[in-house]
């Protein structure tokens, strides 16, 4: 896929490279605080922030130490989703190829989620302001979600006459259940903080300068579990609703199977038996 297209608006903002950083990655003990840092446009997804935003994630789901990840917004949203105005603006062209940067921007959204998806260690979204289009479906992608008291969650695509994306309708309903998410989708509310944490799509609600500190908090919590047992659970989660039950049961078994022969199971049923707490090193 090209990297560069004339189809795509003109933003002198989040071009894709070093010097332009709008994703920020600070790592301390195997935990990762990413923040999507285009605070002036609300974090909204251009195909440069997109780009910097796939690299990082590739980078963490590639380190071997890692155990978790954290995702937040800089500024007071966490991601207003596509950039609508710089779309806008570039109507206003007659050589724009509108169909070709949907394209490209739905085909960059796409990798970014897989890449979520891929990352062996727990992944949560602290949602510290609107989360609207893109924006919420990057949270669904998340394993688990915290919001802030300030948080609103907009599903944003109905108000502008398009269709969801980046796995919206693959997700919501995993989350909230087949006939309450196409009630979601046909209605369109804006869920606020206390009732998307009435609809399960959040854990838990907390005070805005409180959110990043419990979201770091709960990733170091699950930091304890031992890594390959983490990875599995998600693995077989994300396949159980697409497997029938004998494909499902194979999984399970080769994934036990490699559990059994690892380090860290041998050290976890000593320390069982020997009344003390494991260590997971991962191995």
């Amino acid at each position: 896929m090209k990297e560069n297209s004339a189809a795509e608006p003109v933003d002198s903002t989040c071009t894709g490279r070093v010097e332009s950083p709008c994703v920020q990655v600070q790592t301390q003990d195997g935990i990762a605080l990413l923040t999507l840092n285009r605070p002036a446009t609300g974090n909204s997804m251009n195909a440069g922030l997109l780009m910097e935003l796939r690299s990082a994630l590739r980078e963490l789901a590639a380190q071997t130490g890692l155990r978790g990840v954290l995702i937040t917004g800089a500024g007071k949203a966490f991601s207003l989703g596509g950039d609508v105005r710089a779309y806008h603006r570039a109507l206003s062209s007659d050589s724009f190829d509108a169909a070709a940067y949907g394209d490209r921007l739905t085909s960059l959204l796409s990798e970014v989620v897989l890449t979520v998806r891929s990352i062996g260690a727990p992944v949560l979204a602290a949602v510290n302001g609107q989360a609207a289009g893109a924006g919420f479906s990057l949270a669904l992608a998340c394993d688990l979600r915290l919001a802030s008291r300030r948080a609103s969650f907009h599903f944003a695509y109905g108000a502008i006459g398009a269709s969801t994306d980046a796995g919206m309708a693959w997700f919501l309903p995993r989350v909230v259940g087949y006939p309450r998410a196409l009630e979601l989708l046909l209605e369109q509310p804006v869920l606020r903080a206390a009732q998307a944490r009435r609809e399960g799509l959040v854990s838990a609600v907390v005070e805005p300068e409180e959110l990043v500190g419990a979201g770091l908090a709960r990733l170091r919590e699950l930091a304890d579990a031992a890594p390959h047992a983490v990875r599995s659970a998600k693995r077989l989660l994300d396949r159980s609703l697409s497997t029938d039950l004998a494909e499902h049961l194979e999984l399970e078994r080769r994934d036990f199977a490699e559990g059994v022969a690892s380090q860290d199971m041998r050290h976890g049923v000593t320390a069982l038996l020997d009344g003390e707490w494991p260590r997971f090193q991962g191995r």
